[in-house]
């Protein structure tokens, strides 16, 4: 189907309408009022994915995940797709995505008991109008959201489904009404009633994670392409923080865009303007947002965040019973090899017949996604045994049999296989309170969970189960040992309808209350979502929302004098358009600027910061097709933020519709290129201001490139456009911290994979570099470089089963990534690479056989560490000491796999820096390694000549002294005049004979280290892909290396012996592998770390193996090491 979300720097500074959220309220509403003519917005905080982008294992979902935390706040992507609020009483799941919580229900379409509309908390109004027309005018709402919504039971026509048979078991032997139950799910191939193709279900059971068949009918599938249609502009990742009413009576909704780093340079907020605004941003969103409204002084009633509800909503399971319902979804398994699951709930036991309506409830059957599949056989387990009630203790043999059959094989075997999954409704006394603290929403109800209703829930579960001959498994964390919490997928209330103020938030129409009194409401604010549901509907909540939004709607519409037209318009047009790979990076430039615009740049911004007229903008540059942005011309993209500039606006003026040229050829110079920023401005005031911004990139020495690249010459005009009288001139620079922060928040997007990431992140990096080179280089004499326009390389498949990625955080605050590859059950093993690398190292693909693909081969379960120096990761860009990797990197590192494998011990192989700071950490107190196997250097340093030369000359700290903060390995064809000259000089770095090449990275990789290999050891594509292995590298590091070297031992940062004294901390077995030509470090190294070790712990624990004709890191990747390296690493591993 076609993208719908327009990019964010396109987005006007003015609409008719702005929706916040995407969910059925919001889209719904952008849908109407689009139809009615009006300029929409439509505001969605989570990004846009379609079928086929959903994840559907372990950790795809993991990655998905995003959590607030009391007392730690938020965890995880804020655009993760399962946001989940944990609260100390009651905890809420719902969806973050374009379409909302819609992504991740369970598609029921279920209309409320009409009694449910009898209470009188919901508006008069409103109940008046049901009640004269009978009930008729809420079920033509119903009806109109069933068309869109595509509702209609599972067809006689699909295979039976044993989960729905077994439901159907046991409402017989309750004694309760039982039927299908009307789904938004397409059972055929074909045209919806918004004009979208869709296909029909494949029966995956995946409906809770994301339908990636096209089946499921989410709104992404209508009421949002209806809107788009009609004109309405939708824009993803963008997080709305509060609204604000301007003196003509129009709103600012004051956001920020998400994932771009602009929370790097703790921007200020975006604002854009609306007659009209719709908070449908969720019960929890909308909630949030006008709270942090009121805090910012928006006059609204008190009542805002009471009324909470979790609409009844209790889980429960009938575990392991009689049946096989084969109710876990596909997950990444292929349509046709598991039998059907079918949609997530197709039916219910509908007990909404009680004399009481707070008595009634619903019980309704379910499916777990695939994605979750792996770990179901062992939570329901414990589940069951320490919370389940058996129904049939007579079956406890076969019982136990099933469930070692699903320990034994796996969720889609036995015990698993034969559970019922239960969602069940009711109605609370919803008490709750939503309120913020720290800025993050919290919800407050106490003792909710032992409200007699959910008492009743659980025995009419056991009944339920009893049918089916299992054990009832309760909501686990519904106990009184935690507290009776409950966790709920419907949240209602916050800002409920009432008829005034003083017992509600809006009115029937979803107006917003102008005060804490009375029935007057904010002209063109209101609030369209759960969130406004006064009560809890006993039943799920979709279609209640959607038909009280279309109500909503119409309202809006006729008291505008508007007519929403509802015809179907047919099929929508296929766009031909496809994504491409793009780029996007954050910046942030500093000045002055003078209203004197007869002085040149200088002078006006000598004036300017005379006058204390401050400049600074914050501004997110976006390329969405890199390919594109450097082909043409005019280098073009797009800008998107914020101008700080006093002088024009005491609030920050929010830029739109700006264009940002990289490098665009100076059509009225020889030989000059121009960085060029243009922009709108508009302030919060409303007046709209023009920014041009350049920056000169031509033909001069290269001790220039910095201040040209970072410095910009700017002018502002009043207007919208260059055309208006120029009023400002200056000046604005980039900070070296700012350029820092920068570098970070380069991102690739639009991108498949990891792979594609990096290739295009790399080739905008070489595109920049290449053209700076061009101007500022010169010629050098020839070496060879990596060729930055070369054709990605062919690649073998690596014999490894596929990774999967743990990133963690280090306790000061490091992110880091851990690599696995489940080979086996040995292990698990975890790799550490050296300084100026990565994990790479023991994965690359120039070899035969690395020694990741030995490892497994040999068994083993691998875990590749990224740690602070890798290449591959941002941290690698600060400044740290060895320190810092051993009593943090290790630790955590240790931890995480330990968390996730279960394993009591874990086995390291560890190589150069990271061996020593392995050492470093152990010395230092590391708990959880049982042996280790240490490449080329420990505890103590013996260096030749040269090394240890360079080490006494202090090299690092003078560098370090002359502001160079890193040293890369990383030779291109489009270096600068600098790199080509160091290149040149560094052909007379004193090497072996038969060590010379003509290769700028091998010549490089001698001088920051020293030959780190015999070139005989190196196959042709190791040593021509050497770039690919080696990067930049820390001058604080290289400065705590020779210091080290100085002492001959491992020392701290401040060059202590705090390490040595604790020598009996490496009382595990070591297998040391030195090569025997190694020109870094001498194997007398590591044969006096044995010695010490030895003496200290006994020599049993040691062994020692000289490889002979290897240097240094060739043992790790060189042509011969899985014969020559790898089989002594193994044996020790083996062994321990």
């Amino acid at each position: 189907m076609n993208r719908l979300a327009s990019d964010v720097e396109c987005i006007d500074s003015k609409y008719d309408v702005i929706v916040i959220g995407s969910g059925y309220g919001g889209s719904i509403m952008a849908s109407r009022l689009a139809r009615a003519g009006l300029k929409v917005c439509l505001l969605e905080r989570g990004r846009e994915r379609h079928p086929g982008e959903y994840p559907n294992t372990v950790l795809e979902a993991a990655e998905d995940v995003q959590m607030n935390i009391p007392e730690l706040g938020h965890e995880g992507s804020r655009t993760g797709m399962f946001d989940l609020h944990i609260n100390k009483d009651i905890s809420v799941l719902v969806g973050c995505g374009l379409g909302g919580t819609s992504l991740i229900n369970a598609n029921v379409a279920i209309r409320a008991e009409p009694r449910v509309f009898g209470d009188p908390r919901w508006p008069k109004a409103l109940r008046d109008e049901i009640n004269n027309a009978g009930g008729k005018s809420m079920e033509a709402l119903y009806a109109r959201v069933e068309e869109m919504l595509s509702s209609r039971p599972y067809p006689d026509s699909y295979p039976e489904l044993p989960k729905m048979a077994a439901h159907k078991r046991s409402a017989e032997a309750m004694g309760q009404p039982f039927r299908r139950l009307n789904i938004n799910v397409t059972f055929e191939d074909g045209i919806n009633a918004a004009g979208v193709p869709q296909k029909a279900c494949v029966n995956c059971g995946d409906c809770c994670s994301g339908c990636n068949y096209s089946a499921k009918n989410t709104v992404l599938m209508n009421y949002l392409p209806d809107a788009k249609r009609h004109g309405a502009a939708i824009f993803v990742e963008v997080s709305v923080r509060h609204v604000e009413r301007r003196d003509d009576g129009t709103w600012d909704v004051h956001y920020q865009v998400l994932d771009t780093g602009r929370e790097a340079f703790n921007a200020p907020t975006l604002v854009v303007t609306g007659k009209i605004v719709v908070l449908a941003a969720g019960t929890l969103g909308s909630t949030e947002i006008l709270l942090r409204s009121k805090e910012r002084g928006l006059s609204i009633s008190d009542q805002i965040g009471k009324g909470f509800s979790g609409n009844g909503d209790m889980l429960g399971f009938g575990y392991n019973g009689t049946p096989e319902l084969d109710g876990i979804g596909f997950g990444h398994r292929a349509v046709g090899t598991m039998p059907p699951v079918g949609p997530c709930i197709t039916s219910v036991i509908d007990m909404r017949n009680q004399a009481d309506i707070r008595d009634d409830l619903i019980i309704e059957e379910g499916s777990i996604p695939g994605a979750l599949a792996p770990i179901l056989p062992l939570m329901f387990q414990v589940a069951a045994a320490t919370g389940g009630t058996n129904t049939a203790p007579q079956h406890a043999l076969s019982q136990a049999l099933r469930e070692a059959d699903s320990l034994l094989r796996g969720p889609y075997h036995g015990a698993t296989t034969h559970t019922q999954t239960y969602l069940v409704m009711g109605h609370e006394a919803n008490t709750g309170t939503m309120m913020l603290k720290n800025d993050q929403l919290r919800i407050d109800w106490p003792s909710v969970g032992t409200e007699p209703i959910f008492q009743t829930m659980n025995t009419r579960l056991f009944e339920a189960t009893s049918a089916l001959e299992g054990i009832s498994v309760k909501d686990p964390i519904w106990s009184p040992k935690i507290g009776d919490k409950l966790i709920t997928v419907h949240p209602l209330g916050g800002c409920v309808m009432a008829d005034s103020a003083e017992s509600g938030v809006v009115n029937d129409a979803g107006a917003v209350f102008s005060s804490n009194s009375g029935d007057a409401v904010h002209g063109g604010l209101y609030v369209c979502d759960g969130s406004i549901i006064p009560v809890s509907l006993g039943a799920n909540p979709l279609l209640t929302i959607s038909a009280l939004a279309e109500r909503c709607a119409g309202i809006i519409a006729q008291n505008l004098g508007l007519t929403i037209d509802y015809s179907n318009k047919g099929p929508i047009p296929p766009d031909p358009t496809t994504r491409k790979p793009g780029i996007r990076f954050t910046e942030t430039m500093k000045g002055y600027f003078s209203r004197a615009t007869a002085l040149d740049f200088q002078a006006a911004a000598d004036l300017g910061k005379k006058e204390g007229s401050s400049c600074k903008f914050i501004l997110t540059i976006v390329s969405e097709d890199v390919d594109a942005m450097i082909a043409s011309p005019e280098h073009a993209a797009s800008t998107i933020g914020t101008v700080d500039a006093p002088a024009l606006s005491a609030r920050p003026l929010t830029v739109t519709h700006g264009t940002f040229n990289l490098f665009e050829q100076d059509p009225n110079a020889a030989d000059t290129r121009n960085m060029k920023y243009s922009m709108r401005m508009v302030s919060e005031e409303g007046r709209s201001y023009y920014f041009y911004g350049f920056k000169v990139i031509k033909d001069r020495p290269f001790w220039d490139v910095w201040h040209d690249s970072t410095t910009l010459y700017i002018t502002i005009y009043e207007g919208e456009n260059d055309k208006g009288p120029a009023i400002g001139k200056g000046i604005l620079i980039i900070e070296p911290e700012d350029f820092i922060r920068q570098l970070g928040t380069i991102d690739a997007t639009n991108t498949r994979n990891a792979e594609e990431r990096l290739a295009t992140t790399v080739k905008f990096g070489r595109f920049f570099a290449g053209v700076l080179y061009d101007y500022y280089g010169g010629v050098a004499a020839p070496l060879h470089f990596a060729d930055s326009d070369a054709a990605p390389q062919k690649r073998r498949p690596l014999r490894a089963p596929g990774p999967r990625f743990y990133p963690f955080k280090t306790g000061d605050g490091v992110d880091l990534l851990l690599t696995r590859y489940p080979g086996g059950t040995k292990g698990p093993v975890m790799l550490a690479h050296g300084l100026g690398v990565s994990s790479r190292i023991f994965s690359t693909d120039a070899i035969e056989t690395n020694l990741l693909e030995y490892l497994i081969a040999h068994g083993y379960d691998v875990w590749l560490l990224d740690f602070r120096s890798s290449t591959a990761l941002p941290a690698s860009n600060t400044q740290y000491t060895a320190d810092q990797v051993a009593r943090f990197d290790y630790p955590a590192a240790v931890a995480k796999v330990r968390e996730a494998t279960g394993a009591a011990s874990i086995q390291v192989v560890a190589h150069c820096y990271g061996a020593t700071t392995l050492t470093m950490a152990m010395l230092a107190g590391l708990e959880g390694v049982r042996s280790a196997v240490i490449s080329q250097i420990s505890t103590h340093m013996v260096t030749p000549a040269l090394v240890h030369l360079k080490a006494g000359l202090h090299t690092p700290g003078v560098l370090d002294a002359l502001g160079v903060e890193s040293l890369t390995a990383d030779a291109t064809s489009k270096e600068g005049f600098f790199s080509r000259l160091y290149d040149r000089a560094l052909t007379l770095y004193p090497v072996d004979a038969d060590e010379r090449c003509s290769s700028a990275v091998c010549h490089r990789i001698s001088f920051m280290y020293a030959p780190l290999y015999e070139h005989a050891q190196l196959n042709f594509a190791t040593h021509d892909r050497l770039y690919e292995l080696f990067g930049a590298a820390t001058i604080h590091a290289f400065e705590g290396l020779a210091m080290m070297i100085r002492k001959g031992h491992v020392v701290d940062a401040k060059g202590e012996n705090v390490y040595l004294p604790h020598l009996d901390r490496m009382a595990i077995p070591i297998c040391f592998i030195h090569g025997a030509e190694n020109q870094c470090f001498l194997p007398e190294s590591t044969e006096k770390t044995v010695e010490a070790l030895s003496a200290k712990n006994g020599a049993a624990l040691y062994s020692r193996h000289v490889i002979p004709a290897y240097g240094h890191i060739d043992c790790i990747f060189g042509k011969n090491a899985s014969t020559d390296v790898y089989p002594y690493i193994v044996k020790h591993l083996d062994g321990t």
